[in-house]
């Protein structure tokens, strides 16, 4: 019997601490960054291909032969759980002291790296995130065929030099940026094992 009271009670106090207005409550802060920044999770680098299943795929890079072109997914989040969730928009653009950080790091390494040709790059100039989302996708384009003709100069030893570029979110619509992750930067690895035989035939290893 005092079990069944207890039971009672504790349903009672939950009842009582779960107010109907709870689901039109806002949650934590909204903030807006890139979470490509942080699948790595030791820096805000973007491997491409991400694994064995990042070619092809929406989540990280795909490539169509047609065109000679591989487009490398690229979004924003925004933290937080709103009860109103506002469409906006950020502007996406080059981060030049990434990349020239990034090149540092490698060369402090001795990894042979250059910055990817950003004439061979199609950067969106914003990405877009819809009212009753926390989320939104673009595609930057790097033209894999044309690279290719360009490929002597970054083939070493052991396969090709990676190739870096740095990018970077501001001038949220609504909302504010994140302290951290608000540039990412994509590290192109045309030595990965991981292409499948549509690039690695643009980019052979010897």
């Amino acid at each position: 019997m005092k079990t069944k009271l207890y039971i009672l009670l504790a349903a009672a106090l939950c009842l009582a601490a779960c107010s109907p207005d709870d689901a039109t409550r806002d949650y934590g802060f909204p903030k807006v960054y890139i979470p490509q920044a942080t699948v790595t999770g030791l820096d805000n680098s973007y491997p491409i291909p991400l694994g064995a299943f990042g070619q092809n795929s929406v989540y990280t890079c795909r490539y169509d032969a047609a065109s000679g072109k591989l487009s490398i997914a690229l979004g924003v989040m925004r933290s937080g759980y709103l009860s109103e969730q506002k469409a906006f928009s950020v502007d996406l653009g080059l981060c030049q002291s990434e990349t020239d950080r990034k090149l540092d790091e490698y060369a402090d390494k001795g990894t042979p790296a250059q910055a990817l040709p950003v004439d061979l790059c199609t950067i969106p100039s914003k990405i877009e995130v819809p009212a009753g989302s926390n989320g939104g996708t673009c595609y930057v384009e790097v033209d894999l065929k044309a690279l290719s003709l360009q490929r002597a100069p970054l083939q070493t030893a052991e396969g090709y030099k990676l190739l870096v570029l740095g990018l970077g979110i501001s001038n949220p619509t609504e909302y504010e940026l994140a302290e951290s992750n608000t540039s990412v930067v994509i590290v192109l690895d045309l030595a990965s094992e991981y292409w499948k035989d549509d690039v690695r035939s643009l980019f052979p290893l010897s």
